[in-house]
């Protein structure tokens, strides 16, 4: 058990999310009694067991829901192991378990690109609503405004958007809000191919072809890549400085969470 809660402080100590499955109840003939835990990591990796097999695969699967926001951030779920049934494993053993599924660690991960005004104003509000707002930027003045605020966590990359941009998991939001068109290509040469729930590109339709095109010419992106690119960014509620700005796509990202 202690490997389990060391993992799980390690994550969250890094800024990840991970969910702590608990076997609360078990009667019958269950391969773990009241009390095992497992850590579910966002990638899907798993510490410790509670049974293993397809026990364990469909306790990995919901924690996994709970971890893209798609469920509540904490849930009792029952598991038979039987053949039939709504619940059922298609096991014979013939128990019954159930799980306390508790997500842990700070809130939704929004990557924003782009330590300006609108990426200022992003991390502001989003933060407010309960994500965990982190900002990317290459500039050291950038990144110090950034931090003096206490917004979030600060990441100063290198002028390629390639050294120093925190790791993508597939439960993070990221927005791209950069200073001009061409940072916002460099951070999206490196985002396109890495699993995300939410991936924005501030600009207009005019910048988006451009943007694309360009993607497409260098084989930085494929075309079901750049179809996972929202663009223009948020809802369209009119507006255009910072603050409205930042409204639209904290919209769209709360859509995106109760849809």
């Amino acid at each position: 058990m202690r490997d389990v809660l060391e993992s799980v402080v390690e994550e969250v100590r890094s800024g990840r999310r991970a969910v702590l499955a608990t076997v609360i109840r078990a009667s019958g003939s269950t391969p773990r009694a009241a009390g095992a835990k497992m850590m579910v990591a966002a990638d899907g990796s798993t510490v410790g067991t509670i049974g293993g097999g397809a026990f364990e695969a469909m306790v990995t699967a919901d924690a996994r829901e709970i971890l893209a926001g798609s469920a509540a951030s904490s849930a009792v779920r029952r598991y038979t192991f039987t053949e039939k049934g709504e619940d059922a494993l298609g096991m014979a053993c013939g128990g019954t378990a159930e799980v306390f599924l508790e997500r842990l660690g700070p809130g939704e991960r929004l990557i924003i690109f782009g330590a300006g005004h609108v990426g200022l104003a992003l991390a502001r509000l989003a933060a407010t609503v309960g994500f965990h707002p982190e900002l990317v930027d290459d500039r050291a003045e950038a990144c110090e405004s950034a931090r003096r605020t206490g917004v979030g966590l600060v990441h100063r990359c290198d002028a390629e958007y390639r050294d120093g941009v925190p790791e993508i998991d597939p439960s993070c939001c990221v927005a791209v809000v950069t200073r001009c068109h061409s940072t916002d290509v460099l951070a999206l040469r490196g985002l396109v191919a890495v699993p995300s729930r939410y991936l924005g590109l501030i600009g207009s339709r005019r910048k988006k072809e451009a943007i694309f095109a360009q993607l497409r010419e260098t084989g930085a992106a494929t075309e079901p890549q750049l179809e996972r690119i929202r663009c223009p960014i948020g809802l369209p509620l009119g507006g255009d400085t910072p603050e409205e700005i930042a409204v639209s796509i904290v919209a769209e990202l709360l859509q995106l969470r109760h849809s």
